[in-house]
């Protein structure tokens, strides 16, 4: 393994989503689990070859944040090319990112929206170290999005109030063909410790996404900025690939980023990938700051060099609420 004396922790800064409805995602996040409007953006043109797509490509891009420091969610809804839906019958077991876990203060309260919202959840709320969980289809984005009532029993803890928002980000899921592969890959490359799937879910949690009985395996790594990442894999039901022209911005979770301050840091981590084998796309930025993607199944992750100056300007700081937020109402349907 990477001697992790002088190896630095791969810290995650961002869960991506393509959604199908970005008006639809912002409410939902904003109103039901109660993530802060970050801002927005737009990419067009050169640009969109970070993304392996053309210059006729465009895409409007949204961030939403937390109470977490530099952790946010990035919404992107690309207009052109047209976005690919999920496949229709797509299964959380289906490969790829696939799922992410939110901790909320006021578990009631996020059922309640949801449930006036017309969005289920898969099961009842189940009680697990006396806090209750519960999952749902996002049905933008088209992935799992599981709830966690927050306290001292969470998975990792309580994570600290950085920004005055609710939520916090606590994992995300990542299902992959080739188990050891990952392993491997998360242990060597990225010098994080694999712990048992039991970390954070047990076997009878795969009813919670709509996996009940369901047979996999799995481990846990402790990423940097308090996010866990889950990797699993299923043999029943069987994982499937994703189509063989899924394209970087075709609905679904997109990509986990792990962020650093500083262009050089940023570098480093990716010199890591590619030592790993593996390729980027290109890379964009200037002399102060980085950002490229790398596609490989089970390896789909975004690294981005930004200093401090930079983040509010990208999204990491709450901004404005939204206008129905101020002077709407909740609880109509989403």
């Amino acid at each position: 393994m990477a001697d992790q004396e002088t190896v630095p922790t791969p810290r995650v800064v961002q869960v991506a989503l393509n959604t199908a409805d970005m008006a639809g995602s912002l409410r939902l996040y904003a109103e039901a689990l109660g993530f802060a409007n970050g801002g927005a953006s737009a990419l067009w043109g050169g640009m969109m070859g970070i993304a392996q797509l053309d210059e006729s490509a465009r895409t409007l891009m949204w961030w939403m944040v937390g109470r977490q420091e530099y952790l946010q969610l990035e919404l992107y809804a690309i207009s052109r090319p047209e976005q690919q839906p999920l496949f229709a019958d797509w299964r959380p077991s289906d490969h790829g990112w696939v799922r992410f876990g939110v901790a909320v203060s006021d578990f009631d309260r996020t059922m309640t929206v949801l449930a006036g919202s017309g969005i289920d959840t898969f099961t009842e709320p189940v009680t697990r170290d006396g806090l209750r969980r519960a999952a749902f289809r996002d049905p933008y984005a088209g992935i799992v999005v599981e709830v966690l009532e927050d306290g001292d029993a969470l998975p990792g803890g309580v994570r600290e109030h950085h920004f005055d928002a609710d939520p916090a980000i606590v994992y995300v899921t990542s299902s992959v063909a080739d188990l050891e592969s990952a392993r491997e890959f998360y242990a060597q490359t990225l010098a994080l410790d694999p712990e048992p799937l039991e970390v954070l879910h047990d076997h009878s949690d795969e009813a919670l996404w709509g996996l009940a009985g369901a047979t996999r395996e799995g481990f846990v790594v402790r990423a940097g900025g308090g996010v866990l990442i889950e990797v699993v894999a299923y043999s029943e039901p069987a994982g499937r690939p994703k189509p063989a022209d899924h394209r970087l911005c075709d609905q679904g979770l997109a990509h986990v980023c792990f962020g650093s301050p500083t262009r050089a840091s940023a570098m480093d981590l990716i010199e890591r990938f590619q030592a790993a084998g593996l390729e980027c796309t290109m890379l964009a930025g200037d002399e102060n700051a980085v950002a490229t993607y790398f596609t490989d199944p089970g390896r789909e992750f975004e690294v981005l060099g930004a200093p401090s100056e930079l983040l509010p300007r990208i999204g990491f700081v709450p901004s404005h609420p939204f206008i129905p937020q101020e002077y709407g109402r909740l609880g109509a349907p989403l």
